[in-house]
């Protein structure tokens, strides 16, 4: 027999919780990494006089990061905080005030490093990271890195932003204003940029960078930054700014929506609203909050939309014809073109694995619950009053019982609140596809034609 809808519940949540916790915690498992690779302890802020700031950021630029850089610059300039360090490995920005964030870096008496890292990721700093890279008292780059093109700063913004003019009040001499009009269409390797002398360090990680400042005059400040006085303090996103800013990775928040969507309406199709339900608002919801930090094609995302409706009705219908080829250009369509930028592009194969697992979901797994939901052939609903079974779904009140040898809509109608699973059962009335069910005691009765078996033997397979 096909799998229990129940069964298939718990297998969407534990398929599906476990990718959003990794994406929740991936930021934090980085920068604890990060520090480890450095070699650089991680100091109590009491324990020492003076600290070093570090905050590591990957993916693109956005409000959450926005926001933690100017809460560290702030914190260090609180603290009398020796350096701010920034490590950036980020594509460029997406609806962040560029600006701000430079009039912050400008504005700190803490003197700022950015650093384009970490080495061996093959990182970079293009857009609105490109800028801040530009902006801060001391450029570094790991000597994998590039830098540029800086144009777009944002990838929301691409027509208003003035660039060009930015990054030309950013440099610092005439060779300089040569190789920022250079990058402002074009990415530099590390190597290029410390020959030119654009970066002022090319370095193989944190804790080289931090040895190269060491004594040295940054912003009319002397850096001592060894010593037993001086302490690293590293920075990351708290959980809710880690939540929003996985909503500026492209595929991650493509994959929610869509995966949210067929769990919402996976539960249409389902008695009451379960944790599948609960799960797919929750995915759907970031992955909504994603379509408005991110620039999508909004017609594409629409055909993604109703490609998913369509395989519904599809699954409705139990057929497989023209709305089934329909559903699957539709969403093929719009997964191609998705998103309103190049560098977010969806893979091919992405879109490839997405739509043949939509396709299977609904055409092939979905029809088949719904088939051994509807019983065996010539048994209507109504031949079922009076019938004995077991609860194999919590009746809360709606879920599903056991009945004359398949699975049955059921809505509970006794006294208590719900009914357990392996409660046993019998109908008394019908309600459409629905079956009304109350308390039944096996033992008050010698047997109940067609359903005995079932009271029986129920609990054990539940």
């Amino acid at each position: 027999m096909a799998p229990t809808s129940a069964a298939l519940r718990r297998l969407l949540v534990v398929l599906v919780l476990p990718a959003l916790l990794l994406g929740l915690t991936a930021s934090l498992a980085s920068a604890a990494q990060t520090a480890d690779d450095a070699g650089l302890p991680s100091e109590d802020a009491d324990s020492v006089e003076r600290l070093v700031e570090i905050l590591p950021l990957s993916g693109f630029l956005d409000p959450p990061t926005s926001a933690q850089i100017t809460d560290v610059l702030d914190l260090a300039a609180a603290d009398g905080s020796v350096l701010v360090v920034l490590q950036l490995d980020a594509g460029g920005g997406v609806s962040v005030d560029t600006d701000e964030l430079l009039a912050a870096i400008e504005a700190s008496p803490v003197p700022v490093a950015v650093l384009v890292g970490p080495l061996g990721s093959g990182p970079r700093a293009a857009g609105a990271a490109g800028l801040l890279w530009l902006a801060a008292d001391v450029r570094a780059v790991a000597l994998d890195a590039t830098v540029g093109p800086l144009d777009p700063a944002d990838l929301t913004d691409l027509t208003d932003y003035l660039v060009a003019e930015v990054a030309g009040g950013l440099s610092r001499d005439v060779d300089d204003e040569q190789i920022v009009t250079r990058l402002l269409d074009d990415e530099v390797t590390a190597e290029e940029l410390e020959a030119l002398g654009t970066a002022d360090l090319a370095v193989a990680g944190l804790e080289a960078l931090l040895l190269e400042l060491d004594g040295t005059e940054v912003a009319g400040q002397q850096l001592t930054i060894q010593g037993d006085e001086v302490g690293v303090r590293f920075h990351s996103l708290g959980l809710v700014r880690r939540l929003l800013h996985a909503a500026t990775t492209a595929p991650f928040i493509y994959l929610l929506l869509t995966v949210g969507l067929g769990m919402l309406l996976f539960e249409v199709f389902q008695p009451g609203f379960g944790v599948a339900g609960l799960a797919g608002l929750i995915t759907a919801g970031i992955g909504v909050f994603g379509l408005f930090v991110l620039p999508v094609t909004w017609w594409a995302v629409a055909l993604v939309v109703l490609g998913l409706l369509l395989y519904a009705v599809d699954t409705a219908v139990a057929g497989f014809g023209p709305v089934t080829l329909a559903a699957t250009v539709a969403f093929a369509v719009g997964s191609l073109n998705f998103y309103d930028a190049d560098v977010l592009t969806l893979p091919v194969w992405l879109v490839v694995v997405t739509t043949v697992s939509a396709f299977a979901f609904f055409v092939l797994v979905m029809t088949s619950i719904l088939r051994a939901q509807a019983g065996p052939e010539g048994v209507t609903v109504e031949d079922l009053v009076g019938k004995a079974g077991i609860v194999r779904s919590v009746l809360n009140p709606e879920g599903h019982v056991y009945l004359d040898g398949a699975l049955w809509r059921a809505r509970w109608t006794g006294e208590a609140k719900r009914a357990k699973v392996g409660t046993p059962v019998r109908v008394h009335a019908v309600d459409g596809p629905v079956v009304l069910v109350e308390p039944f005691e096996p033992a008050s009765a010698g047997s109940v034609a067609g359903g005995g078996d079932a009271a029986a033997s129920g609990p054990a397979e539940a």
